[in-house]
């Protein structure tokens, strides 16, 4: 009997990677232009795996700051999202087939409808953040240090005790890796393993 060797890692073409992302975005129905820029995300995503820093991964091509951070949920198609949220992805699944009111005067019937979208919006967005309420209290230590301005801070959530001992915990976090020696420390680390 012949062992096989274990399969070595193969470089990936840059057109099947972009129709596999093609194919992944069209699946729940959507489609997208930015497909281009997923895959240069995910180009960082994996040269931050084999432990570029990045400042080899912006040499590598045009990168700054915001296009490292754009790999982020916020550059996802509002199609994609809605439809990983569990919403259908067509076009006429939130109209509501009702009656025309015809009792009420043409305005009171338009302003109606304004507040059964407005109802339905409200439902959609909320649902969302639920979905990724959980990263943005993880993120919100981050956040409020460099906003700490904005409203929703004042939230009893984040006076809570526990969220304070969060707090507190991440912000040594934060301290210890910006730390020279503990950096350095845990890249040997990552690139023995």
């Amino acid at each position: 009997m012949k062992i096989k060797s274990p399969r070595q890692a193969q470089e990936w073409s840059y057109s099947s990677h972009r129709e596999s992302i093609g194919k992944a975005l069209s699946s729940p129905g959507n489609s997208s232009n930015k497909k281009t820029h997923i895959n240069c995300g995910s180009s960082a995503r994996m040269a931050g795996n084999v432990c570029a820093n990045v400042d080899q991964i912006r040499r590598q091509g045009r990168w700054n700051n915001t296009a490292i951070n754009g790999a982020y949920l916020t550059n996802l198609p509002r199609e994609l999202v809605q439809s990983m949220a569990g919403f259908p992805t067509m076009v006429d699944s939130f109209i509501l087939n009702v009656p025309p009111l015809t009792h009420l005067p043409a305005s009171a019937r338009s302003c109606s409808w304004r507040l059964a979208n407005d109802v339905t919006d409200w439902r959609r967005k909320n649902s969302v953040i639920t979905m990724f309420r959980k990263a943005f209290i993880q993120d919100s230590v981050l956040m409020m240090e460099l906003h700490p301005c904005y409203l929703v801070w004042q939230h009893s959530i984040f006076s809570d005790p526990a969220y304070l001992s969060f707090k507190r915990d991440m912000q040594q976090i934060e301290a210890q890796e910006h730390d020279p020696a503990h950096t350095l420390l845990q890249q040997l680390h990552a690139c023995a393993l």
